[in-house]
């Protein structure tokens, strides 16, 4: 797979346009990276730096970094690739819903972050759904195989139908893993392949969490109730800890061997916990920033 979430470098005050390509660093006797190579409108680039924040997602860094070969004598990078257990219950009801008023996941219950007499760790947090018709034609297509009459038949209850859905808590697993396929894009770097499945653990999670929402909609009264199997988030890859023999980046984002480089994304995250990882994210690049602008 290849996506457009894009590496930037910063050093001096530059940063590497959205609309480039960066497939290259520099480094100098020591290690450190002190050029960025980018691609911009069919010519190579070089942008001098003092130091590089590699932001682009726990599919992209990584990528990157195995194309290149840098910083991964833990092993680590593409290891240990996560998706939140994110399955949906839907249910039709006789009054009128409307699921695209309002803010989607306007309702959140945490009751089972940390179920009790569950028969797996961790846990999963349920809240409501709002689902555009696009995606949810797309969801109901693929979730229920339906097409044609069939589907536009179920579609125009779109007003009457609701849904719960969880982010449940994935557990790191060497076998979850992101490497690198054969194929490349038009840079020549070789295209990310990602190896990913559920574990016992998630497996047990997943089906208490189906029951729970099942039973939740049928004490509501729902109708035709239906689970759509789902995986949410790219989290891990790149995975922060204390030993550079165990990880790729410390505990504020910097890389164990290359000390001007600078990993602040979700692919740092050591454990996918039960949410969406979008404030993390931001809180991480908070301290990530604040250790940089220190240390400088």
């Amino acid at each position: 797979m290849d996506v457009t979430y894009l590496p930037h470098a910063v050093g001096n005050g530059a940063e590497i346009r959205a609309d480039c390509r960066v497939h290259g660093l520099e480094r100098d006797r020591e290690g450190r990276i002190t050029g960025v190579v980018y691609r911009h409108r069919g010519t190579d680039r070089r942008q001098r730096c003092a130091a590089v924040f590699l932001c682009a997602g726990a599919v992209e860094t990584p990528r990157l970094l195995l194309n290149l070969g840098l910083a991964n004598g833990s092993g680590q990078v593409g290891r240990n690739y996560m998706g939140h257990v994110a399955t949906q219950v839907w249910g039709t009801f006789e009054p009128e819903i409307r699921m695209n008023r309002g803010y989607p996941s306007s309702l959140i219950s945490e009751d089972m972050v940390r179920p009790k007499e569950a028969d797996f760790a961790g846990g999963y947090l349920m809240q409501s759904l709002g689902v555009e018709p696009l995606t949810w034609g797309n969801s109901v297509a693929r979730g229920r195989g339906l097409w044609g009459r069939a589907l536009t038949d179920y579609l125009t209850r779109y007003n009457h139908v609701a849904g719960i859905g969880i982010n449940g808590e994935t557990l790191p697993c060497d076998a979850n893993v992101l490497a690198l396929s054969d194929e490349t894009d038009a840079f020549g770097l070789r295209k990310a392949r990602i190896d990913f499945g559920y574990s016992t653990n998630e497996t047990r999670l997943d089906a208490h969490a189906t029951r729970t929402m099942v039973a939740i909609w049928e004490a509501a009264g729902a109708s035709d109730v239906w689970v759509l199997p789902r995986v949410a988030h790219t989290i891990g890859t790149c995975r922060m800890g204390r030993d550079g023999d165990s990880a790729v980046v410390d505990p504020v984002g910097r890389s164990f061997e290359i000390p001007n480089l600078w990993i602040s994304d979700g692919s740092t995250f050591p454990s996918s916990l039960a949410a969406n990882p979008a404030l993390t994210i931001m809180a991480l690049a908070l301290r990530s920033a604040e250790a940089f602008l220190g240390a400088h």
